[in-house]
């Protein structure tokens, strides 16, 4: 059996079975990516995404905290940049990708189309999620260090097989809906610090919903999308080991063996672990004002990811070690507010960003094994007294081996609400938390979209 039928055949036909701390996590990451998308609303991409799909027509679906609404794969192009328009949102090591920003807005968007519950979607979600670990597995770290993108490579099929579990396909629509995804996976990570990038999370919750549309039409795809000779890991992953370095699909679930990264700050997740050691030598009692120079030893991943030393905008802020770092060692922590265009400007946190460096952890330096994501980091900070103090973290806060907690969860979400503009934060944070399996997607959208009259008409017809 080929690796792309063997996903197929799992997705279609894995019994609803996942267990209670499997349901928790997905329903977490629901909570989590909400909340991030409403605050993403807010965000330039989102408003002109939401003009650039005004000519395909009105539709249906909600644009989270917006009263407007989109066909269903609009919808879910504007809302899965929206998700990912702060980087904010989680993370999925092996994939090395944003697994919620493109699987959330895309189930949510089908779930009201379809009138799908919350158990259903969760259902999906676990689905999707696992597709995406699984090709991670198997494609990286070439796949990413090859300049993929791969919240979009790995995302549109990802979404595609969660949509088809959605929409109840069979073996043979799933197959197709999971092969005709990846001839919409692209995206480079060139567009990193750029409006287009949380754009990609848009288009592989898009380019889901479009392949599972066009499997359920009938439309046929190739046989063997991952391993054949022009497949996914030949033509975007050489030297990866491929499905060889699959796990096993289901036993465990993903989502129970590797988790979910909420993320603890709005930037770059390779911005993180620096964060971290600065906010702990600052309670240590490092001041801003004693600062030397710092120097962050870091993988060979985060050092390309972090390509903005003097950020020009706060899209590059997110992905500026320098910035990060100084911001949080001034401010005490990294939040929205923190990324700001007059946060940007301070002329001391720009000073400070100027006395920050970057080189390769001797540990993550050289060959490493084809599909080792691991990531660690050193700070070593020289005082102006000429004392050298050092920092490693290996888990940032909010990995799934240092998580954050229910209550840091709750405040992230309100606050996140608060920033887009939903008058009753709690109160939509409380229909979330308060579905059940049986309860309809439209019933929780609709505490987290403003609804005239007209449109609450149109949805419910």
């Amino acid at each position: 059996m080929t690796t792309t039928r063997r996903i197929a055949e799992w997705a279609a036909t894995a019994p609803r079975t996942w267990s209670a701390d499997a349901l928790r996590t997905a329903h977490r990451a629901f909570v989590d990516t909400l909340g991030v998308t409403l605050a993403g609303q807010a965000e330039e991409v989102s408003t002109r995404l939401l003009a650039a799909t005004a000519a395909w027509g009105d539709g249906a679906i909600a644009i989270l905290g917006r009263s407007a609404t989109r066909p269903a794969p609009w919808a879910a192009l504007v809302n899965g940049a929206a998700a990912h328009a702060l980087d904010f949102d989680d993370v999925l090591d092996p994939a090395m990708a944003h697994p919620s920003a493109p699987l959330v807005p895309a189930l949510l968007a089908l779930g009201e189309e379809t009138g799908a519950t919350w158990g259903d979607v969760l259902d999906a979600y676990i689905v999707g999620f696992e597709v995406m670990a699984r090709l991670g597995e198997a494609m990286n770290l070439s796949h990413y260090h090859r300049g993929w993108h791969t919240t979009l490579s790995l995302g549109s099929p990802a979404c595609a097989v969660a949509a088809a579990r959605l929409l109840g396909l069979d073996v043979e629509r799933t197959h197709a809906a999971f092969s005709a995804a990846t001839s919409m996976a692209g995206g480079s990570k060139q567009q990193f610090g750029a409006m287009m990038k949380p754009v990609h999370s848009g288009l592989a919750a898009k380019n889901g919903l479009v392949a599972a549309r066009f499997a359920e039409a009938g439309i046929t795809a190739a046989g063997e999308i991952v391993d054949g000779p022009w497949g996914m890991v030949a033509m975007m992953a050489e030297g990866a080991a491929g499905s060889a370095a699959m796990g096993p699909l289901g036993a465990p679930p993903a989502i129970e063996e590797h988790g979910v990264w909420a993320k603890r700050y709005p930037s770059c997740a390779s911005t993180h672990r620096p964060a971290d050691a600065l906010l702990a030598l600052k309670a240590e009692g490092l001041t801003a004002g004693n600062v030397e120079s710092i120097v962050a030893l870091v993988s060979p991943a985060a050092q390309a990811n972090l390509r903005y030393r003097i950020p020009e905008d706060p899209s590059q802020a997110r992905f500026s070690l320098g910035y990060c770092a100084a911001a949080a060692l001034i401010d005490g922590d990294l939040t929205l507010a923190s990324f700001a265009p007059a946060a940007i400007a301070r002329a001391d946190v720009r000073a400070l960003a100027e006395r920050v460096g970057m080189d390769i952890h001797p540990d993550l330096a050289g060959s490493r094994p084809v599909a080792d994501v691991t990531e660690r980091t050193t700070v070593i900070v020289t005082t102006r007294g000429g004392a050298t103090l050092r920092k490693d973290v290996g888990d940032p806060r909010g990995h799934p081996r240092r998580p954050l907690t229910d209550a840091e969860l709750t405040e992230k979400f309100l606050t996140c609400a608060a920033a887009g503009g939903i008058a009753h934060p709690q109160a939509a944070l409380e229909a979330i938390e308060s579905a059940g399996p049986a309860t309809p997607v439209r019933d929780i959208l609709g505490a987290l979209t403003p609804r005239s009259p007209a449109v609450a008409a149109q949805r419910a017809g």
